[in-house]
């Protein structure tokens, strides 16, 4: 299968030469994006690169023009191959958070196993606004590499998340986007 095209809030901006908080703060608000629309991974919004490309207005309209160097260059940089319009199209993607949950381990060691060079992850797939994703065959393909560089032996895969994260049922950390701001206050009554 072709790496698909991704697009976090970073990299919307980037091609439609915005700020990346004018996503959550006016394109969900006015209901041009949504976060149904997105794979949720880590705790963080990412969506399919057709369905981004397609927003875009008619070149001389006012409005979100989409700047075509950017996004040839950003579908270069990930090495994207296809351009799917819909979440479901995409392929399973962990974040740290899932990593961790795969693992059994925590967030912070696999942070540190990311940076530390010693060849314990593999690389990411994508870094998207400011986060590695990997695809989960990815992670799956090196995973007794990860578990043999694993101090102590305590990197073990656990099957049952690794099933899940496939079957689109994980429901483990990182798998829901918590709502931040106003909208998150005015949601929980003030407490």
């Amino acid at each position: 299968m072709a790496k698909p095209l991704l697009f976090g809030r970073m990299e919307i901006g980037r091609v439609y030469n915005i700020r990346a908080s004018a996503i959550s703060n006016n394109w969900v608000y006015k209901g041009i994006l949504s976060y149904e629309d997105a794979a949720i991974v880590s705790g963080k919004p990412y969506w399919p690169g057709g369905l981004v490309v397609a927003l875009a207005l008619p070149p001389g309209s006012r409005g979100r023009q989409l700047d075509e160097r950017e996004l040839a260059a950003l579908e270069a940089e990930q090495g994207a191959g296809v351009r799917p319009m819909k979440k479901g199209e995409l392929p399973p993607l962990v974040g740290a958070q899932e990593y961790a949950e795969l693992f059994g381990v925590t967030q912070v060691a696999v942070g540190q196993a990311a940076r530390g060079g010693a060849g314990q992850l593999p690389e990411a797939d994508y870094t998207l606004s400011g986060s590695n994703l990997w695809l989960l065959d990815t992670v799956l393909d090196s995973a007794e590499a990860t578990m043999k560089k694993s101090r102590k032996g305590l990197w073990v895969l656990r099957d049952e998340v690794a099933a899940a994260l496939r079957e689109g049922r994980y429901e483990g950390p990182g798998s829901f986007f918590s709502q931040r701001g106003n909208k998150a206050q005015s949601g929980s009554g003030g407490a």
